[in-house]
C-alpha cells in the first residue's frame, strides 16, 4: 500500500503543471521522487504524477549513464556529453550500487519520453531515442576522461531491460508513467521474437530546448550592422539559408530601409548566417 500526505494546499504551477501540491511519507517509508523531488502535478490532460510512498527496502533508483563510442561521438565543443549509448543499474532497498553491474537497455519498444526520463537523470529536460552504429567500440563514460582498462574489462555487456517507454515527457524511469520489462523476462515469453543485438542498444541525445528556436546576436562597426542568428532544434543546429528569413531593423518604431545579404561567416559555426547590411 503506498502511503502520502498532502503537506501544502494546492499551488497555480506552469502551463505544462497547471496544478501542483508537496508531498511527504509517513514514518517507516521512502520517497520515489518525481522530477521536481516531492513535489506532484496534474495534467491538463487530466492525469497526475505524483510522488509515491514505499517501504524502504522497495524503493528503487535507476540509474543511468552515457556511453560514447567512435562511430558515435555526442559531445559539444567544450567536451561535455549530451548524449550516447545507455546502460543502467536498478538499485532496489539501498543497496551498493558499486556492487552491481552497468546493463544495456534494448531499444525495442524504446520512445523519445523514455529518453526523456534517461536524460533528466543528466542535467537536461528532454531526450531523444538515436540509432546505434552496428560497430560500437567503448571509449569514456559520460562525465569521465578515457576509461582504464581495468574498468572496461568490468563493464557488463549484456541486456538488462527492453521495451522502456514512458507515456508523458515529465518523468523520471522510476515513475507509474513508463513501463519496462527485465530482458530476460522478455526472452522467456517471447523467444526469439525478443532476442537483441549490439546494434539494439538503446541510445539518446539530450537537449534542454524542444522547440524550434532562434537565437540572435547582435554587433556593429561604423560600417555596417551584423545580426548574427542561429536556428536550433532539440539541440541541433539548423541551416536559417532554405527558410528565406529577412531581417529588419527598427529605430523609434520605424522601420529602416535596407538590403539584407545572408552569407555563411567561415569564422563561425557552419549554420550561423550573417546579414550583411
Amino acid at each position: 500500500k503506498q502511503w502520502y500526505q498532502r503537506r501544502v494546499a494546492i499551488t497555480a504551477g506552469d502551463e505544462m503543471m497547471p496544478f501542483m501540491a508537496q508531498y511527504f511519507c509517513d514514518e517507516g517509508y521512502k520517497m520515489m521522487k518525481t522530477m521536481r523531488g516531492d513535489m506532484g502535478w496534474c495534467r491538463k490532460d487530466g492525469s497526475m504524477e505524483i510522488p509515491r510512498c514505499v517501504r524502504s527496502y522497495e524503493h528503487v533508483e535507476i540509474m543511468f549513464r552515457l556511453v560514447n563510442s567512435k562511430e558515435m561521438k555526442m559531445t559539444n565543443k567544450a567536451g561535455n556529453v549530451f548524449g550516447g549509448v545507455v546502460q543502467a543499474k536498478e538499485v532496489i532497498g539501498g543497496q551498493n550500487p558499486d556492487e552491481l553491474e552497468w546493463e544495456y537497455g534494448c531499444n525495442d519498444g524504446f520512445n523519445d519520453n523514455a529518453a526523456g526520463a534517461i536524460c533528466r537523470t543528466q542535467g537536461f529536460q528532454h531526450g531523444a531515442q538515436v540509432p546505434v552504429s552496428k560497430k560500437v567500440q567503448l571509449l569514456k563514460a559520460a562525465g569521465m576522461m578515457a576509461l582504464p582498462k581495468s574498468i572496461t574489462d568490468d563493464m557488463s555487456s549484456s541486456f538488462g531491460w527492453t521495451n522502456f517507454a514512458c507515456d508523458h515527457d515529465d518523468t523520471l524511469a522510476t515513475s507509474e508513467s513508463c513501463k519496462a520489462s527485465r530482458y530476460g523476462d522478455a526472452i522467456a515469453d517471447k523467444g526469439v521474437k525478443a532476442m537483441c543485438f549490439s546494434f539494439d542498444r538503446m541510445a539518446v541525445k539530450c537537449f534542454n530546448a524542444d522547440d524550434f528556436g532562434i537565437e540572435v546576436d547582435v554587433s556593429f562597426s561604423k560600417k555596417k550592422i551584423i545580426c548574427n542568428a542561429q536556428g536550433s532544434k532539440q539541440g541541433s543546429a539548423i541551416d536559417l539559408g532554405p527558410l528565406n528569413l529577412q531581417v529588419k531593423f527598427l529605430v523609434d518604431d520605424e522601420m529602416v530601409a535596407d538590403t539584407s545579404v545572408y552569407k555563411k561567416e567561415k569564422s563561425t559555426d557552419d549554420s550561423a548566417l550573417i546579414p550583411l547590411l
